[in-house]
């Protein structure tokens, strides 16, 4: 996956209509209470913001934005009070608005520079990050299945992508998708051109889900830490203080993994009902989108972390440990279970 401005897939267009008798008046209705913003790019108008090199990120320390400027040989981070004050930026001005996007923004991209566009998920909702064909691929593959089990009225989820290709590969499977289609055109009573509008449909709701399977993968390798620390543990066997820290890092990292798989779960009961998701296709896409904004924020938190156990090799070595007590550290800030004692009476 990767931020990217000109890679956005397209949104999901609304060109053959909702599917569902009074879907298309609720679409409507909310589309009235969230309306797309007006400015399109960060095109701040101080001179501080034109500096070279400035760029917007997140302090690793603080947590809060900082605008990153370098002037001469020295290199600073404003956080944007402080930013506000020493440039007599005004409140309620052109700027101040947009440092208020940038924050916002920073939720889906790791840096925003000024001049770029500001990210989709703040514009129309789409995703400011691609995705790889293989993904697409694999969405698509699921809801065909979805839609080919539905002619027998029993939809089959398949989550193992192998698996998934071979029936996919099934001289049989095309066959079923008819036939699911006309099964589904018939519960949202629809009689002109089905198999057009429902596949038209299909599509769109690969593009949205294809992004769920990116994080999906991604996410794995959260849970490949977990296998490599069980590793740690027996290369450091003769190291007491090491491997206790390594088991309490275990323990720490199962919620995270529990978290995940229950958001994942979420998603994939979303559209497990497939007529359901057509006929009410608006709130599924925004369903999506919300739990794909949600895990795209918490997986920017782990990006350098697992960026590190990704090259890092699993052998006694400075960079293991280093990266293990970055890793404890991380883990402890977040998932230590606390008890706070309040005395009785």
């Amino acid at each position: 996956m990767s931020s990217s401005d000109d890679q956005n897939a397209p949104a999901p267009t609304n060109s053959a209509g909702e599917i569902g008798a009074d879907a298309a008046a609720k679409a409507a209705e909310e589309d009235k209470q969230v309306q797309p913003m007006r400015d399109t790019h960060f095109d701040f108008q101080h001179k501080v913001f034109s500096l070279p090199s400035a760029f917007f990120c997140v302090d690793p320390t603080s947590k809060d934005p900082v605008l990153n400027i370098l002037l001469g040989d020295l290199k600073a981070a404003l956080a944007f009070p402080t930013l506000l004050e020493s440039f007599h930026i005004e409140e309620g001005s052109h700027d101040e608005r947009l440092l208020e996007v940038v924050e916002q923004g920073l939720a889906y991209v790791k840096q925003i520079r000024p001049g770029e566009q500001i990210p989709g998920e703040l514009l129309d909702g789409r995703a400011s990050w691609s995705v790889e064909t293989r993904h697409l691929k694999l969405a698509k593959g699921r809801l065909t299945m979805q839609v080919a089990s539905a002619a027998k009225g029993n939809e089959i989820i398949v989550s193992d992508a192998d698996q998934l290709e071979q029936l996919i590969e099934d001289p049989q499977t095309q066959a079923r998708m008819k036939a699911g289609f006309q099964r589904i055109a018939e519960r949202l009573k629809i009689t002109e051109n089905a198999e057009q509008l429902l596949t038209d449909r299909i599509d769109d709701l690969a593009q949205e889900l294809s992004y769920i399977e990116a994080l999906r993968d991604r996410f794995k390798h959260i849970r490949k830490i977990e296998t490599k620390l069980g590793k740690l543990v027996t290369i450091y066997r003769t190291d007491r203080t090491f491997c206790s820290e390594v088991n309490r890092m275990q323990g720490l990292i199962r919620k995270p993994l529990r978290e995940y798989d229950l958001i994942f779960d979420q998603a994939d009961a979303q559209t497990g009902d497939i007529v359901g998701a057509l006929k009410d296709f608006h709130a599924t896409v925004q369903f999506i989108r919300k739990i794909r904004d949600d895990l795209r924020t918490k997986l920017l938190e782990w990006e350098d972390l697992l960026h590190g156990w990704d090259v890092v090799g699993l052998e006694r070595s400075a960079q293991i440990e280093q990266l293990q007590k970055q890793t404890y550290r991380f883990l402890a800030s977040r998932y230590i279970e606390t008890t706070v004692w309040k005395r009785g009476g």
